[in-house]
């Protein structure tokens, strides 16, 4: 996929409002599990975290996709100013 289709993609989602909303309200889901689980709850705890992580690496990996067009692009921007 064309890198530039992929960070438009990407934008779009991280702009939408319920897309961040839904990752906020998984978050928050996840957190009280773990904040709420017994002290004997590891399979729990660890799952809930593996979750939080796993929402992270999602809204992370979609900021990368617009960051590196933002580069390529002030890249370019810049040699044209040379």
């Amino acid at each position: 996929m064309d890198i530039e289709l992929r960070a438009k993609r990407s934008k779009s989602l991280l702009g939408n409002d319920w897309f961040t909303e839904t990752l906020k309200d998984l978050r928050e889901q996840q957190k009280t599990v773990f904040a709420n689980s017994g002290a004997n709850e590891i399979e729990r705890r660890e799952e809930a975290h593996a979750i939080l992580r796993a929402l992270n690496a999602i809204e992370y990996s979609l900021q990368a996709d617009v960051d590196a067009v933002e580069l390529i692009l002030n890249k370019e921007r810049h040699r044209g100013n040379d």
